[in-house]
């Protein structure tokens, strides 16, 4: 495992811990693993999958660790029920990845980021990255130690250059590059969409795929029109919304804290017309904490 491939996961530890909670994370040594370390109390798993890489991000947090950061996120929190920690470590486990995806998207690595599984136990490790080295990072912070772990293979095939010359479609087909061009998404994207078998198409070589023009419906059939968007708002807020200073009154939360919150997306809004922050009001019920 290229040790390299580590370093967004610590980066986005750090600097989420410091924008979320206002917490200090000093990095330790890492450590390589033949197998993922034996589990926290709490325990977030994602799988990576996506073009170049593959593998999984698991994050081990101590009960005692997640209830500090809650006091630190909800001052006069004392307590949390399972519900609570288990939605703050998946939250938590989101947010580090989605940071990690969009470095390693800088150096061409792109993969897909799927629902974080939170559990007491040790996930069930995908069969082929049982023997695939780990590499294991602990973290200090004044709440206490979390440790990140990664396995992350190369998928060879993804970035080995084609040497194949140019094979045009048939009728009725076209290319990577054109299809691409006409639904606006990057090339990459399409041919993760056709190794997935999310869109049809015939493999040539490494990089080219002859695609039936009839896959284009799936990306363009669900797109709106120029004129429907034309209808559309662009920030479209939810029914019932209340102001930053009520919920700040409703929450005990500074304005500061709350406006944190919109734009990590842990708490739902909207800017309005005046460029205002509207949010949704049950979300107020992400505060109604145990004292």
């Amino acid at each position: 495992m290229n040790v390299n491939y580590i370093n967004p996961f610590i980066n986005a530890s750090i600097d989420v811990f410091k924008t979320f909670a206002g917490v200090l994370s000093l990095p330790g040594r890492p450590r390589v693993r033949t197998k993922p370390e034996a589990a926290g109390d709490i325990n977030g798993f994602i799988k990576l999958n996506g073009h170049g890489i593959n593998g999984y991000f698991v994050i081990h947090f101590s009960e005692g660790f997640l209830n500090k950061i809650l006091v630190t996120l909800f001052d006069g929190h004392t307590t949390a029920s399972q519900t609570e920690l288990f939605d703050l470590a998946g939250e938590l486990t989101n947010m580090i990845t989605g940071a990690a995806k969009a470095e390693l998207s800088k150096k061409g690595f792109f993969f897909d980021v799927a629902v974080p599984m939170i559990s007491h136990t040790t996930p069930q490790i995908p069969s082929d990255l049982k023997n695939n080295p780990v590499i294991i990072v602990p973290f200090e912070t004044r709440a206490g130690q979390f440790n990140i772990e990664a396995s992350i293979r190369t998928i060879e095939e993804d970035l080995a250059k084609d040497t194949m010359p140019e094979v045009l479609p048939p009728l009725g087909y076209t290319s990577v590059e054109l299809f691409a061009k006409k639904t606006k998404i990057d090339p990459i994207k399409i041919r993760r969409f056709l190794k997935t078998g999310f869109l049809v198409g015939t493999k040539i070589s490494n990089r080219q795929w002859h695609i039936p023009e009839s896959e284009f419906e799936k990306i363009l059939g669900s797109q709106k029109t120029p004129s429907d968007k034309a209808k559309t708002t662009p920030n479209k807020l939810p029914e019932n919304t209340i102001g930053i200073e009520d919920f700040s009154k409703l929450s005990g939360l500074s304005s500061a804290k709350i406006k944190s919150f919109l734009r990590t997306g842990f708490l739902k809004g909207s800017l309005d017309a005046s460029n205002t922050w509207k949010i949704a009001q049950d979300e107020i019920s992400k505060f109604k904490k145990k004292f």
